[in-house]
Order: structure tokens, then sequence, then C-alpha cells
């Protein structure tokens, strides 16, 4: 996936061109509470190598080591381990944080939520921005939704992480895809062991909700007469044509049929249910990102480095005959192998390496078996009858009778397990760096109406004068104080990144050049909400900039407005000429589109 065209012209080189955001509108009006929460981000360039080991480490659960900001607020994002067997075998159970989620599984839930996209579209690869937002309030790579609500003006330490840092999201990913796993409400396919990948089935359509519309036999078309679905004869199942999973938009797949263009196919994204999506990207991984083969000089991260397999225990002696090792080696893969599971890549080759279609992909192929509903006992647990059953009773005890078998070893069916091999926990380190915030600007402040009406404003600048990335969150006491990016509405988080990290200004595409710089910082404007602020009278409130991870102190900033504030001033002793000299060496980030 290539980001490239840009949405606003670059007059110099490196001039300031003020970035424009989106306007979501009526969108908005979809989330919870109130307006949602404004984030800025950093898309990273390298989104194979560093997106992929966040998730390798998130599935491990090792990817959030640390319960607190620095401020020593929990943050919540860390790995709550996963439940195994039945539901009678799950009651006394407490989660096992040794067990992973496959992590195949999580990087195709990351592709088909995102296309491993944390930033809006307008922000290029490598760019700094607003970040990626759904209708309904979902916010980054994973689009999470959960405990998302904006409900008093001001995000948690929760929020704001998975707004702004790719890591915690993507650790926020997998905790609600294993808090689906646990919970006691979820039907359970198969034994409900979590290193089989069809028993997974109902965590995946969990994760996107446990809505009809994901259900495999529900018609799309019929979503208006749902509720006469049973009356249905035949029930209105999707077209079978399609396949049994989404191509994941690779033509080579052999559900991929052509439209006629030889472009587009005929059955894409909305004739398959979440789970068909999932699947299908496992089977047919996507391309590896082009811009990686183009720019090898933004792409510093290699592949995830592999935790080396343990020695054989056992050996052939030299009294071994060949043919007897032989025979003994084949009975052994014979009785150990899982049908259709591709071997991991050998130690030492890095993936990608090109597939069958010599075309190179983000992760090997996965085969998964889909429920074939040809066999009763499968066939009985996704009835649309049981099914709507077990939704008007709000899925209270965990419907049974949507249980089904994954494992039928006279058809030759079997479960198929991830065989990818575990990533070494020192990439924690690359994804975490040695961010240190430092806040420059005045404490107290008074902002007055000036004479056209509009309010003053003062500026207040961050930077990470450590490495890699530095989230931060702002906090504010009252609604009329307004805070926000330079040319754009109101900021509740942000990221400001090293000096060591090239940030990507503007394509080649667009500008005929990449046009970059070291680290990025964020100039913050506080100014006054007219809609908010209190008609005739004196008011006080305070703003609380805050670093969410690595070094640095909390800024805390008092703000008057009134009718006695007469004019935009900053209080004696602030550190104006330190904040105005750190202003005039700053660049403001493009607003540059990209394409998918």
């Amino acid at each position: 996936m290539v980001r490239a065209l840009g949405a606003l012209a670059v007059v110099t080189a490196l001039a300031l061109v003020i970035f424009s955001g989106r306007d979501d509108g009526a969108q908005a009006q979809e989330c919870i509470g109130l307006e949602p929460f404004e984030f800025d981000t950093h898309e990273v360039f390298d989104n194979a190598g560093l997106y992929l080991a966040a998730t390798e480490l998130a599935a491990a659960g090792e990817a959030i080591t640390f319960s607190t900001t620095p401020s020593g607020e929990a943050h919540g994002l860390e790995y709550p381990g996963l439940l195994k067997g039945s539901r009678v075998e799950r009651l006394n159970q407490d989660p096992d944080t040794s067990i992973r989620i496959p992590p195949t599984l999580l990087k195709s839930i990351l592709w088909v939520e995102s296309k491993f996209a944390q930033a809006h579209r307008d922000v290029p690869w490598g760019g700094v921005g607003p970040v990626q937002r759904s209708f309904d309030c979902g916010f980054g790579l994973g689009q999470i939704t959960t405990g998302m609500e904006n409900y008093d003006g001001s995000p948690s330490a929760q929020q704001a992480l998975i707004g702004t840092h790719f890591l915690f999201n993507v650790a926020a990913t997998a905790r609600v895809l294993a808090e689906k796993w646990n919970a006691d409400f979820l039907p359970i396919a198969g034994k409900g062991d979590p290193a089989s990948l069809e028993d997974w089935y109902y965590a995946i359509w969990a994760y996107n909700g446990l809505f009809y519309s994901n259900h495999p036999q529900h018609e799309t078309n019929h979503a208006a007469t749902w509720l006469n679905w049973p009356g249905y004869s035949p029930h209105p199942y999707l077209d079978p044509f399609r396949g049994d999973v989404w191509h994941c938009n690779d033509m080579s797949a052999p559900t991929w049929i052509s439209a006629g263009d030889g472009v587009l196919p005929w059955f894409d994204y909305g004739d398959y249910t979440y789970i068909e999506r999932v699947y299908g990207c496992m089977r047919h991984p996507p391309m590896y990102p082009v811009n990686l083969y183009q720019h090898p000089e933004f792409a510093p991260t290699p592949w995830p480095e592999r935790t080396p397999e343990p020695e054989p225990t056992e050996t052939p002696t030299a009294a071994t005959s060949e043919g007897e090792s032989e025979q003994a080696e084949t009975q052994e893969t014979a009785a150990t192998e899982v049908p259709a599971t591709p071997e991991p890549p050998p130690m030492g080759e890095p993936w990608p390496a090109p597939g069958a279609d010599g075309i190179p992909r983000l992760w090997p192929p996965i085969q998964v078996n889909m429920p074939d509903l040809s066999i009763p006992a499968v066939a009985a647990a996704l009835s649309p009858q049981v099914y709507i059953a077990c939704s008007d009773s709000f899925w209270f005890d965990g419907c049974p009778l949507m249980h089904f078998p994954t494992s039928f070893p006279d058809l030759g069916i079997e479960p198929h397990l991830d065989l990818t091999p575990r990533v070494s926990p020192s990439l924690l380190d690359q994804l975490i760096g040695s961010p240190k915030t430092l806040i420059t600007g005045p404490g107290d402040v008074s902002i007055a109406i000036e004479n056209d009406g509009n309010p003053g404003s003062v500026e207040v600048l961050i930077q990470n004068i450590g490495t890699w990335l530095a989230p931060f969150r702002i906090k504010t006491s009252d609604p009329w104080i307004l805070v926000r990016r330079e040319g754009n509405g109101r900021l509740h988080g942000g990221i400001t990144i090293g000096a060591e990290t090239t940030v990507m200004l503007c394509t080649r595409a667009y500008c005929g050049e990449d046009i970059t710089k070291r680290g990025h910082d964020t100039a913050l404007i506080i100014t006054l909400d007219l809609e908010e602020l209190p008609v005739g009278e004196d008011v006080q409130g305070e703003i609380l900039i805050e670093p969410l991870l690595g070094e640095g102190s909390i800024k805390r900033i008092v703000v008057h407005a009134g009718p006695s504030v007469e004019k935009t001033t900053t209080a004696a002793g602030s550190n104006d000429a330190e904040l105005n000299q750190a202003l005039g060496n700053r660049i403001v980030l493009p607003g540059l589109a990209r394409d998918d």
C-alpha cells in the first residue's frame, strides 16, 4: 500500500503549510458522548517492519510491560492472557499470560480494520497528522472503539495512548480480542484451544460485534427484514460463487473473480462476513508494501528477529540406515503434521519471500477451515433460529447451542496452527525508544477578545529531546479553553518525534522529490471557544499537558478570560524568550493525501 498524492500544494521546499485535517461533520454524531477525541499520531514509513514487530509482541503479551504512565496513572493496556478449554473447564481458571494469540490472526485483523494505517489517509507514510478514525469512533490500526467515548472533554491515559502511539493501539487490539475470547457470554468453537485457528471463529466475530450481518447464512440485502430471516426458504445465503473467504484483493486467489475489467473483483469486501475477511487475509496475505522497496532508507527495522528454535532432543545414530531414517522421519511427520499448514520460513531467511505467484507478501499464507454447513453439528449451531434466540436473550448463558466442533477426524478435517516462531522481546526497545518530553511555554496566560471579535492566543511548544515517539495528552478544566494545533480544531493529544528519526513532509509523487525533516515538534495554540465562554463574567481554568511515555514533567497552564482581560498577556517570569526561539526553528507539517 502506498501513500502518494498530495492534498495541499507545497509552495517552496520547506514552506510552512497548515495541516488541514479532516471534517467528520455528521459522522461524529455516531460516536457516543461529546465530540470525538482528536489525536495526532505518527504513521511510520516502515509499516511492514514496525507494525508487524508490534503485532508479534502484542500477540505474545510482550508489547506493554509496564502498567502506568510517568504520572502514575494506570493505562490498563497490559495483555490479559487467555483461558483454555470448554465453558466448564474455564470456570476456575485464571487467564494464562503465557498463551499467545496466533500472531497471523492478529495481523489479519489489523489489516482488515485499517490496511495497516494508524493515521488518516491525508498523512503520508513517515508523516504526522490526525489518527485514522471511523464514523463510530474506531481509532487507529485496530479501529478501537471500546472505551473510546468522550464523556468529559478530556481523554484518559488509555484513550490518548491508543490514539497517538501505534504500539499501544496494537496492544489494545490484542487486549480486546483476548477479552472477547475469554468472555463467558461467547459461544465456543471447537475445544476452545487458543492454538487452533478455527477455534477463534466466535472471538473474531465478536471483535466486530455479534451482529447478524456477520452470520454465515445472512444476506445483507435482507437487512431491513432480518426479523423474518428464518421465514425465508431457503434461508438467504450469501452468494455461494464468492467462495468461502475473502480474497484480500489478491488477484491470484481462487475467490478473486474479475468484474469484467480485469481490475475490480466481482465479489469484494462487502460480500463477505467479517470472519470471512479475517480468515481470507490469513490465506491470501496482502502484498509487501511497494514503498519500502522504493525507499529502503526509510525502512531501518529488519523483519522481526526470530527466537532460535530449540535443538532436537534426538538425532539418528550413525548405525541407522538411510532407509530406516527416511521411514522414521516419514512416520513422525505423518503423526505430527497439521494438514495444509505451511512451514515457517527457515531461520535466517527473512520474510517476505516471494510466494507461489512470485509476489512477496506481508506474512506467509496460512490455511484455515471455514465452518462446513453440510455437517449437521455445524449447521445446527449456525442456524438462524439458534442465533436469533441467543441474540434475543443477550447471550446471557454463553449460547451452548451455538457451540460447534472444529475437528472431524473421520472426514479428514482438523484445525490448523499458526507456526509463526516467537520473536525476541528485545524488539520492544526499538518500538519504545527513549522519549523525553520538553514543554516550553508560559504557566499563566490571559486571553482577551480582540477588536475584530476574535480571541487572542498564546503558543506552547512540545518537543521530544530524547528518541523515537513521545506521546502526550491535553486536559482542560473547562470547555471554553480551546487548545488546538495550527490551522485546525481542538486537539486532545499528540506525538512528538526525536531528531534521530526522518519525518516525511512531502512525497516525490507530489512534490517531485521527498521533502523531509529530522524529528517533529508540536506547536499548540491556546485560545478561547467563544461558544462555550460564559458571557459577562471573568473566568479562570487550567490546562494540563502530560507526557505519557518516558521522561518529562506535566505542564500546568492557568488561563484567565472575561471582561476584565483587555489584552492577551503571559505572566511575568514565563519562558517566552525560550518559546519564541524554539518556535522560530520549527516546521509545520503539510497535509498530504495517500492512495491505498
